[in-house]
This record gives structure tokens, sequence and C-alpha cells, in this order.
């Protein structure tokens, strides 16, 4: 059979599909720049206007200015990451089921169906690459107090070339494939930890600042370093050579989209088939508001199940199996500790530098203190959510489904009252100590409370999906995102204030102090009595 006349068949009787493809395309694209125009663009005009009336972003600001030579590479080399790692389950190259079943399991050639695919893969990717980073470039105009055209540029310049690479990574993990999932664990594993180390370093630039000699490394270090030197340029940092970067990036960019071109066509129909099933899948439970689903259809990546090298002896008393199990559980998957303790320090850190910041910076500073102590605690409670996804896994455990949810508090407990207590007691060494590191640290309670209510919410009813017609709309949606996030949001809303109250204040009436601390340790003990209702509604079906 004939590729060419085959196409061209298939290209005129469907016509009419591509017609309501390109519409819904236009749809999308139609919403995106709405919603683009209502929200972004007033932001951007304020972070633009506070620029020009010589606002520099305060201390912090000029500190991310100063490390930008590490954070920019950094922030791109971890796009890259998230971006291979993402190719493990959808793409860039997504080919439809129908297509895989009846063109390329038919002897055709496969360059004419999958290249078109490709293209417009990159393309896509090319777009939101360079707006994604024109509107990075355009706020760190802002923090300078510069002309925005030129960093607007360049940002948009480091996102294309960024979003290029990418794209080619993307093809090389679908083609190898096979590689992949014979070492798919240690693939893992250093992604992850390159992830995380990427974060921390981050972090710790825009903290301590950046030696010079770390700076030239890491913009020469490769394409995510050649691509944000005129990034950097541009905002008055240090990038004699961006010239040559620029043409650097612009070359390897080029070659990554020649290279992804010649190997798409060789990318294995297995590994089409299964992305195009998992995708699918993605799908039809985000269009059911179901994120578990669409989580557990994403953890494809074929990963034989390692032996745990830390193993703990089995418990000689009865209430001590599930705590035991517990930690046996999170032992066996160490990525979940390390976000942990990484969530942790952040909130540590985060902590600890708000009542030293001034104005909105300050509210920001404890809102993601609490923030990243919920997702440090929503890490250690995978136990839980794993059970509550699993009802029948509950069933032979000797308690009942109340009180296993308050078991389940026993170690993401432990471990956060030891995280934050392990970083305040750091601080007070360091001579950072502030009356709000023992806040945090009275906070772990609710914000375990608030991981078991997230784990054990169950499906959506029904009821709260329909919602009910208003004129702004249906409330269908919104009720939906409130109901996923009823936990955090109760149990954050009646923590951060306190914390914020103790950062502005400092802290330092004894008084004031013992009341915050007793309210943060009565929103645990409540945020626990709503996980032990939760959790037997659930369990018990």
């Amino acid at each position: 059979m004939a590729t060419h006349p085959a196409l061209a068949y298939l290209h005129e009787v469907r016509a009419g599909a591509r017609r309501a493809k390109r519409g819904n395309a236009w749809f999308a694209a139609y919403a995106c720049a709405l919603i683009g125009g209502a929200w972004g663009l007033p932001l951007l005009l304020a972070a633009s206007r506070a620029g020009g009336d010589g606002g520099r972003g305060g201390a912090l600001g000029a500190r991310v200015l100063d490390a930008l030579p590490l954070l920019a590479p950094a922030a791109l080399l971890l796009t890259l990451l998230l971006i291979g790692y993402g190719a493990t389950w959808r793409g860039p190259v997504t080919v439809e089921r129908p297509a895989l079943t009846w063109l390329l399991s038919a002897p055709l050639a496969r360059a004419p169906v999958v290249l078109p695919r490709l293209l417009a893969a990159l393309g896509l990717a090319a777009a939101g690459g360079a707006i994604a980073g024109g509107v990075a470039g355009f706020l760190l105009s802002a923090l300078r107090d510069g002309p925005w055209a030129g960093a607007t540029t360049a940002g948009g310049w480091a996102g294309l070339c960024t979003a290029l690479v990418g794209g080619a990574l993307g093809v090389a993990v679908e083609r190898h494939e096979p590689l992949l999932l014979r070492r798919g664990p240690g693939v893992l594993r250093a992604t992850r930890a390159a992830i995380a180390a990427l974060c921390a370093g981050g972090a710790l630039g825009a903290t301590c600042g950046v030696p010079s000699w770390l700076g030239a490394v890491c913009l020469w270090s490769g394409p995510w370093g050649w691509a944000a030197q005129p990034l950097v340029a541009a905002v008055g940092g240090p990038a004699p050579g961006w010239r040559v970067a620029a043409a650097l990036a612009a070359g390897c960019a080029a070659l990554a989209v020649w290279a992804a071109r010649r190997a798409a066509p060789l990318i294995p129909l297995a590994a089409l088939r299964r992305r195009a099933t998992v995708a699918a899948q993605v799908t039809a439970a985000l269009f059911a508001l179901d994120l578990r689903q669409a989580r557990g259809a994403v953890r494809t990546l074929g990963t034989p199940g390692a032996r745990p090298r830390l193993r703990l002896p089995p418990p000689r008393r009865r209430w001590l199996l599930i705590p035991w199990r517990n930690a046996t559980g999170l032992l066996r998957s160490p990525a979940r500790l390390a976000w942990a303790a990484l969530w942790t320090t952040v909130a540590v850190t985060l902590t600890a530098y708000a009542p030293t910041a001034r104005g909105g910076a300050q509210l920001v500073a404890v809102a993601g203190a609490a923030v990243a102590g919920y997702l440090a605690a929503a890490q250690l409670a995978e136990p839980a959510r794993v059970e509550a996804d699993d009802i029948r896994r509950a069933a032979p455990l000797p308690t009942t489904a109340g009180a296993l949810a308050l078991w389940h508090a026993c170690v993401p407990g432990a471990a956060l009252l030891t995280g934050t207590g392990a970083g305040a007691l750091l601080c007070a060494l360091a001579g950072r100590w502030q009356p709000g590191l023992a806040l945090l640290v009275a906070a772990a309670p609710a914000y375990v409370a608030a991981a078991l209510v997230s784990a054990y919410r169950g499906p959506v009813p029904p009821h709260v999906l329909i919602g009910v017609e208003t004129p702004m709309g249906n409330t269908g949606g919104p009720q939906a995102v409130a109901w996923y996030l009823r936990g955090p949001l109760v149990l954050l809303g009646a923590t951060t204030p306190v914390l914020t109250a103790t950062a502005r204040t400092s802290g330092h009436a004894p008084l004031s102090l013992a009341l915050a601390l007793a309210g943060l340790l009565a929103a645990g003990a409540a945020g626990l009595w709503w996980a032990w209702r939760t959790g037997r509604r659930v369990l018990r079906g």
C-alpha cells in the first residue's frame, strides 16, 4: 500500500474532524489570551511601574539578581530535566490510538505520520517557552529598574532555545525507552536527585550569594548556560561573552531539532502505543477531576522493584504495626523523604527570614513557609493516601477505620516535628533564632492533619461537580477545586494568621507567644479530629 495515497484519502475524509479540532484549538488560545490579558497584564504593568518608580524589589530582589548567573542556568536545566521526565509518559510525539491501530501497524512509512506531530509539538513548546521566558525577563528588568525590551527579548530567546532542546530530549527518551525500562530506577533516582539539588542550590544562591567563578562555570556549563547568558547580560549581570553563547545556543537548538527529526520515525511502536493510552487515561481523569487517577496513570515507567537497603525489624507489639508499616513504606521510596526534607528546609528558612522582611514580602514568606510545611507533611502521608485509594489494604489491620487515620499521623508527625525542631535548633546555634520557629514546630500537627484530610477526601460527590447556575456561570468547577483543597485551605487559613502576627511583632511578649502556641495546638487537634471523621467515612466505604 502506498503511503501518500492512503494519507491523502484520510486527509479528505477527516476534513470535518480537522476543522472541529482547529476550532477547539482557536477557542483554547482565545481563552488563554483572555485570562492572560485579564489577570496577567495588570500584574506585569504593576511590576513595570514598581521598577520605573525605583522599586528594586527589596533586598531579596537584589540577591536574586546577584545570583542570576547561577539561578538562570539552574532554572533552564531544571526545565530540561522536567521535560525529559514528562516524556516518559506523554511525548512530545503522541499519536492518537486510531492512527496507531490503522496507520503505524500497516506497511506504511512512519515519517509522514510522525513528523507532523513532532513539528506541531515543537512549535507549541517553542511558543510557550518564548512567552514564559519573556515574562521572566520582563519581571527581572523590573527588579533592576532598567529597560524592559532587551530583557524581555533575551528571556524569550532563553525560553525558545530551552523548549527546542527539551523537545529533542523528549524524543530521545521515547526513542530509547527500552534502555530506560532496563535502567529505570537509576535514571529516575538520578533525575529526582538532580532536580532536588538544583532547587536547593538556587535557594542557597539567592540567600547567601554566588561567587563570581561559580557563576562563570554555570553560564558556560552547557546549552542551559549558553541560553541564559543574553538574559544575564540584559539585566546588567556578568556575561561578557553573551554573543558567542547566544550563537552556541542557536546552533545547539538547531542541531537538537535536526536530531529529533531523524529519531522520531525510529520511535518503537510500543512506546507510542503506551503514551497514547496513558495520555487518554490522564485526559479522562482530568475531565472527571480525579487527580489521583491521573497521577496513577502517569506512574507507568517500568521500574522493577529494588531491594531496600534499610530495613526495620518487625515490631513485637501490636500497636507498633501501623507505624512500622508506614515507616517501611517511606524507606522504600527515599525520594519522598528527600522532598519532605527539602520542603521542611524551605519552611524553616522562610520562617527565619520573615521577621526581617517588610510589607507584602513578609506575608509571602509566612504563607510560603506554611505551604512548604504542608507539602512536607503531604510527602510523608503517602501511605495513608495509598490506603485510601484501595480500601482493601486496610481490611486486615487490627484497628477501626477512624483510629487507622490517626495511626497514620504518627510517622509524619514525628518526622515533621523532628525536622522542624532540628531546623529551629540550627537557626538558634547560628544566631538566627526567631520566635516564629517555635510556632512552626507547634504547627506541625495541623499540617499533618491537613495532609490526612486530603488523603481521605474520597471521590468528588456528583452534586459538587454539577454545581449551580449563577449569573457568573456554573459553580461546579470552583466547587470541585474548593472540595479538593478544603483540608489545606481550612488548616492553613487557621495557622497562617498566627504565624504572620508573630512575625510582625517578633513574638517578644511571652503571653502572646503562649496564646499563639495554644491556638496552633488547638488547630492541630481539630484537624486530627477532622481526619478521624473523614477517614472513618472513606474506609467504611
